[in-house]
């Protein structure tokens, strides 16, 4: 519960300076960010990773000083990866905790929170990686890889292998319409036979789905998910049933621990499309959060910490109130990022952090193999 209720306070003492203390004992009130993570539920592995990413960018913040003299401070509540759990979560760090910004994750969650942001006039901004979505709020933002860009990579790779047949798992929820149309778009382009089936985060015993696609006997397969060990199970139940068609991931989640240990023996030959941290933009990030969890920080966790260096930024370029947040964020650039180069707000309120690539595991290790 400590870890859900408190923020900088609870970072590791090898990341704190002297100028980080000072900023946050200099007597004047935090500015607060909340954050709305899944940190119990089937995507808990993932929020319990991305949280630290958070944590060491409010360290680095503070250590230059805090924002005008202020220390920033996070706000942490649990949303299981559930909509109903994303308002609760985003109702106390706001109405109750004073929160004036919302880090959050996962399109439905996201979705459901947005018109709650609207209401009170404090900004979210998430990886979500559903294209078009944000610009139906005037207070959502993301700052994310694009699911549109994967499926450009997926179609060119399938023309070029000469892909016959794809199955594709679809999460089911808010996230899945987006993701189908993006793999569905791109099998079309690409001229192959496709076939879909959804599958509900938790359920654990996907064979029933498995036996669907061995019968459709698929040249590809593309698990459509959004992170936890569901995924992994996914990967697993088609290995043992005979399956070895190359499987396709939205986004790279090997460089998640739990993630690449779920899956175990049967990672090699996986496609991942997606972005890495640039390791020379991210050098202090990445060192840092290897000293906080004792591994290499996954892309998403680059997103996040990005993400808190937003806010800092919106807050020090306007003041800390909800709409001046909101403000800033949807006219920032300018910001430096952890994947290289600066951060620049689109109209439809996106921001992406640089051209993704498709990555494939070999000899246990990630290669780029597109473009």
């Amino acid at each position: 519960m400590d870890r859900r209720r408190f923020s900088n306070l609870l970072l590791s003492v090898p990341l704190l300076s002297p100028r980080a203390v000072f900023a946050q004992g200099s007597g004047r009130e935090p500015y607060k960010i909340g954050v709305t993570y899944p940190l119990t539920g089937p995507l808990a592995t993932s929020g319990n990773e991305y949280l630290p990413a958070a944590e060491v960018a409010v360290t680095h913040v503070n250590r230059a000083g805090g924002i005008n003299g202020h220390p920033l401070e996070l706000v942490v509540e649990d949303t299981q990866g559930q909509p109903q759990g994303g308002i609760a979560a985003m109702r106390k760090v706001v109405q109750v905790d004073g929160a004036q910004a919302v880090l959050t994750i996962y399109t439905n969650v996201v979705t459901a929170q947005m018109p709650l942001a609207d209401q009170i006039k404090v900004p979210l901004l998430s990886p979500v990686e559903a294209p078009g979505l944000m610009s139906k709020s005037a207070y959502a933002f993301s700052h994310a890889a694009s699911v549109a860009s994967m499926g450009i990579l997926w179609r060119d790779y399938w023309r070029k292998t000469q892909v016959k047949r794809v199955f594709a798992f679809i999460v089911n929820n808010a996230f899945g319409p987006f993701i189908s149309a993006v793999v569905k778009n791109a099998a079309q382009s690409a001229g192959v036979d496709y076939l879909e089936t959804p599958f509900n985060y938790g359920d654990n015993d996907y064979r029933g789905l498995v036996a669907r696609a061995k019968d459709f006997n698929p040249d590809a397969i593309v698990v459509a998910e959004q992170g936890g060990i569901d995924g992994t199970l996914i990967i697993k139940q088609v290995r043992e049933a005979g399956l070895n068609a190359p499987v396709f991931f939205p986004g790279i989640f090997y460089d998640e621990v739990a993630w690449r240990n779920g899956v175990g023996t049967y990672i090699g030959g996986v496609l991942e499309a997606g972005i890495r941290l640039d390791p020379h933009a991210a050098k202090q990030f990445i060192d840092d959060y290897r000293i906080k969890t004792g591994h290499f920080p996954s892309y998403v966790a680059g997103e996040v910490y990005d993400q808190i260096k937003m806010f800092a930024a919106a807050i020090a370029r306007g003041s800390y109130s909800g709409e001046a947040i909101r403000n800033q964020l949807a006219t920032m650039k300018g910001v430096p990022s952890v994947f290289g180069g600066m951060i620049t707000m689109d109209a439809e309120h996106y921001s992406i952090p640089s051209t993704d690539s498709l990555w494939q595991v070999r000899a246990g290790n990630l290669v780029r193999v597109s473009p």
